[in-house]
């Protein structure tokens, strides 16, 4: 698969996990013809198809962070790079906030100023940019040998600090797992490694404690779904394939915002 494909297909996972969580159950049930709230086969059913489409796109973060770590081992302009990443991460903000995060819990005008006053910039490409500064400072800092790796691993650590600070998407994790597939180099298997291992602390063993027998059933269906990006990572070319990167950039806050009216539509 080229790195095209690749994007086609973490987006189209994206997609289906956020019109999962912003149109939701009830918004759901609404395109079933007939169906109701108060009905039981529409409820059931309704809850299955958002447990499986989340599954499925518990795949499109590895992805993703598989394809910022190849981004970043070949830009020829890392600055240039997180510049279009900083940029997209300030422009999805607002529609992010309205859309996956305070428009879960209600959202409006002051919650938004507030959420920006508490230091929460939580779309996924501010965890993104904090990654690649992370990978920034390991490429210029190793070369100098002495303790180019230690402030390599400082400048990482401090990245991982700010994802979880400003709880952006997937925080500190999400940061760790983009550094370690770069570490990688281009062992696929080595990466695919480092992806399982990941969703085994994430989806089972994170916060818990209790035992196997206390993980439920949606860790189990997370933690597989997120296994599912093995697939396309092996089958990786290395190719570019078409050109259209300020698509991928732009994708992000539109599918957001049309989700959005979605769900308003349908409320």
């Amino acid at each position: 698969m080229s790195s095209f494909a690749l994007k086609l297909t973490a987006i189209a996972l994206m997609t289906l996990d956020h019109f999962a969580t912003i149109v939701g159950q009830a918004g759901l049930i609404a395109m079933l013809p007939g169906a109701g709230l108060d009905s039981a086969w529409a409820l059931n059913l309704s809850y299955g198809v958002l447990q499986a489409l989340h599954g499925l796109g518990r795949a499109a973060f590895p992805l993703f962070a598989f394809m910022l770590a190849e981004g970043c081992a070949r830009t020829r302009s890392m600055p240039r790079y997180m510049g279009r990443l900083a940029l997209f991460a300030l422009i999805s903000e607002p529609v992010y906030y309205f859309t996956l995060g305070g428009a879960v819990y209600g959202a409006d005008l002051g919650g938004f100023a507030a959420n920006l006053a508490a230091l929460h910039f939580n779309n996924i490409f501010f965890t993104l940019t904090l990654a690649a500064l992370a990978i920034y400072a390991w490429q210029l800092l190793t070369p100098r040998g002495g303790g180019g790796a230690a402030l390599g691993l400082l400048a990482f650590a401090v990245a991982v600090f700010a994802a979880g600070y400003f709880k952006t998407d997937y925080g500190a994790m999400g940061v760790i797992l983009i550094f370690a597939l770069y570490l990688a180099g281009r062992s696929r298997k080595l990466q695919c490694a480092v992806i399982v291992l990941w969703a085994l602390v994430l989806y089972l063993f994170s916060g818990f404690g209790y035992g196997w027998y206390e993980i439920s059933r949606w860790q189990f269906i997370s933690f597989f779904g997120a296994c599912l990006s093995l697939i396309p990572v092996l089958l990786s070319s290395g190719r570019r394939g078409r050109p259209l990167k300020w698509a991928f950039y732009v994708y992000y806050p539109a599918h957001l915002a049309v989700l959005g009216l979605i769900a308003a539509l349908l409320d």
